[in-house]
């Protein structure tokens, strides 16, 4: 009789053990009943990232230099980074290195000559577009256009021009100069240009 008892309480804490475990469910703290051995569900949630802009050479060549890691000037900076020279134009455009909205040596030339024609008694109105090259997403170049725009006009506003002849507007890289996938190309589309009014 022992051994019929002792089958007995086998058998019963087998169907016991099996029943139990498919009956058991674990419930997360998030609620999710579906999850199973203590590992729990869950979603996340990612931000959304802005790109990263990719990392350049130019930044090996000295800060104020306005040459492109090829040597050459670029064709519109070549014309307007003579000092007080506007190649025709009445305001000359400026130009900025990879990633940055910090006005360059090359272009404070270029900004004395436009700040000498605001204060010459013209009453125009100028309007300043930020641009970009293609690199970097477009909320990003967009926001850095206007940061380009905005260094060109408080640097104007400090050699004296007011602000009521200055107004602002980005571009980001939506309206390029040179569609060229090149460095020679990148310059000329990272620049800050004059329209007159």
């Amino acid at each position: 009789m022992d051994r019929r008892v002792i089958s007995w309480c086998l058998s019963l804490s087998l169907v016991f053990l099996f029943a139990g475990c498919s009956g058991k469910k674990i419930a997360s703290s998030s609620g999710d009943p579906s999850s199973q051995s203590g590992q729990t569900k869950s979603e996340a949630i990612k931000p959304d990232v802005i790109a990263t802009v990719p990392v350049e050479r130019s930044f090996d060549r000295p800060s104020g230099s306005a040459t492109t890691p090829s040597g050459n000037v670029p064709a519109d900076l070549s014309s307007s980074a003579q000092p007080g020279s506007l190649a025709g134009k009445a305001l000359g455009d400026i130009f900025f290195d990879f990633d940055r909205f910090q006005i360059r040596n090359d272009a404070m030339p270029v900004l004395d000559a436009n700040a000498r024609w605001f204060r010459a008694g013209t009453n125009k109105t100028a309007l300043i577009e930020g641009h970009c090259d293609e690199r970097g997403t477009l909320a990003y170049n967009l926001v850095l256009g206007e940061k380009r725009a905005r260094a060109a006009k408080k640097y104007l506003q400090d050699l004296g021009v007011p602000a009521s002849q200055l107004q602002i507007m980005s571009y980001g890289e939506t309206r390029p100069f040179c569609k060229q996938q090149n460095e020679d190309c990148y310059q000329q589309n990272r620049r800050a240009h004059f329209v007159t009014k």
